[in-house]
C-alpha cells in the first residue's frame, strides 16, 4: 500500500508539473516519453532522414560484433538472397526507403528474429524453416524492420532521462526517503508498458508494409498461432518423457537407498555374530547394493539427458515468446488494421492503438503531397 501511495503522489506531481508548465519542449519530451503522446514520438521516428537515422546505423553496427559472436552465419547464397530479395521489397514500400535494410542469418535451430535498433536485422535458420509461406516470413521481417523504422529502441532510451526528473518531484514530497527505490519502480512500470506499445506499433506497421508489397498480412497471425499450437505440442511430448525418466530415477534412488540400508543391517549383525550364513547374506547384499547404485546411475544420466532434450526443444521456442507473445489482443491488431486498410470498417472501428498510428500515417501522407 505505501509503495501504491508514493507512486500516486509521483503521478499526482508529475500532473501538477505538466500542468503549470504549459507546452515547453520538456514538457512535451516528458508526455512523449512517458507514453502520453505516442503519436509524436511514432511521427518523428517515421519521419528521419538519412543523416538522421546515423546514430542508429552506428549503434547497430557496434553491438553486431556481440550479436554475432559465437555465432555461426549461414552461408547459404540462394536463402541469403531469398531473404534480402523480401526485405528490398518491403523496404521499397516503408517509411526509410533509403535505408539498407540487412539480413545476418543465424545458422541455428531456434526460432526467433530481432532488430537492434538499425537497419541489420537478424534471422534465425529454425524460424526460417518453421514458416509455412513467404507471406509468414515476410510479415515478421517487416515486423522486425518495423522496430528500426519506429526508433524504438532509441524512444525507449529516451525515457532514461526520467529518474533525473523523478528525482526532484519525488524528493519535495517523501523527503528523500526510498526515493531511489520509488523511482527505480515508476519507471519500470513505464518501460514495460512502453515496450509493449511499440510491439503493437510494429505489428500495425507490418500490417502496413505486407500490405503495399503485395504479401498477406494476415499471414503474421497464422504464424503465430501455428507456432502456439506447436509450442504446446512439444512441451506437452517432451513433458511426458521428462517425466517418465524421471520416475524410473526415482524408483531407482529407492531401490539404492534400500540396498544401502539392507547392506548397512547385515553388515552390523556381522559384526556381533560373524557366521557363514550372515557373510553370505553381508555379500550378497553388498551385490544387489552395487547393483542397484549403477542402475540409479543409469537411470540419473537418461533423467539428465530428458531434461537436456527438453530445455533445449523449449528453448527454440521461447525467445519468439518472449520478445513477441501472442496475446488476443494483437491478433485482432493485425486483423482490423488489414479490414480498415481494405476499407472494410472506419478508423473509429479499429483499437486505439491502430488509430492513433493510422492518424500519424494519414499525417506523414498529406506532408508529402504539399512537398
Amino acid at each position: 500500500m505505501i509503495l501504491k501511495r508514493y507512486k500516486f503522489i509521483w503521478f499526482v506531481l508529475l500532473s501538477i508539473f505538466l500542468t503549470f508548465a504549459g507546452c515547453s519542449p520538456l514538457v512535451q519530451e516528458v508526455k512523449t516519453s512517458l507514453g502520453l503522446n505516442p503519436e509524436v514520438g511514432l511521427e518523428t521516428a517515421l519521419s528521419r532522414t538519412p543523416s538522421q537515422w546515423e546514430g542508429a546505423r552506428k549503434q547497430a553496427k557496434a553491438v553486431d560484433p556481440k550479436v554475432t559472436k559465437g555465432q555461426k552465419l549461414l552461408k547459404d547464397k540462394a536463402l541469403n538472397r531469398r531473404v534480402q530479395s523480401m526485405v528490398d521489397r518491403l523496404q521499397a514500400v516503408s517509411h526509410a526507403p533509403e535505408i539498407p535494410f540487412r539480413v545476418k542469418i543465424i545458422d541455428s535451430e531456434q526460432i526467433n528474429a530481432f532488430n537492434t535498433g538499425g537497419e541489420l536485422l537478424y534471422v534465425y535458420k529454425g524460424l526460417i524453416d518453421f514458416v509455412g509461406s513467404d507471406d509468414e516470413l515476410a510479415g515478421i521481417l517487416a515486423h522486425e524492420m518495423a522496430h528500426g523504422i519506429g526508433a524504438h529502441l532509441q524512444r525507449e532510451q529516451r525515457s532514461m532521462f526520467l529518474p533525473s526528473l523523478g528525482s526532484v518531484l519525488t524528493s519535495a514530497a517523501l523527503g528523500n526517503k526510498n526515493a531511489d527505490q520509488i523511482i527505480g519502480l515508476v519507471n519500470q512500470a513505464v518501460s514495460s508498458g512502453y515496450s509493449r506499445r511499440h510491439e503493437r506499433e510494429a505489428d500495425i506497421l507490418s500490417v502496413v508494409y505486407t500490405n503495399k508489397a503485395g504479401f498477406n498480412p494476415l499471414s503474421f497471425e497464422d504464424f503465430f498461432n501455428r507456432i502456439n499450437k506447436k509450442a504446446s505440442e512439444v512441451k506437452k511430448e517432451q513433458e511426458k518423457g521428462l517425466r517418465k525418466e524421471y520416475r524410473s530415477y526415482q524408483i531407482a534412488d529407492q531401490k539404492e537407498k534400500q540396498g544401502k540400508i539392507d547392506y548397512e543391517r547385515y553388515s552390523n549383525l556381522f559384526q556381533s555374530n560373524p557366521s557363514s550364513s550372515i557373510r553370505k547374506e553381508l555379500q550378497r547384499a553388498k551385490k544387489r547394493w552395487q547393483s542397484a547404485r549403477k542402475t540409479r546411475e543409469k537411470k540419473f544420466v537418461n533423467y539428465q539427458k530428458a531434461y537436456q532434450s527438453y530445455a533445449t526443444a523449449i528453448s527454440q521456442f521461447f525467445p519468439i515468446f518472449q520478445s513477441h507473445p501472442s496475446d488476443p489482443e494483437r491478433i485482432v491488431i493485425v486483423s482490423k488494421t488489414y479490414q480498415y486498410l481494405k476499407g472494410e470498417i472506419s478508423l473509429q472501428s479499429t483499437p486505439s492503438s491502430v488509430h492513433y498510428v493510422m492518424e500519424v500515417l494519414k499525417k506523414l501522407e498529406k506532408q508529402i503531397k504539399k512537398r
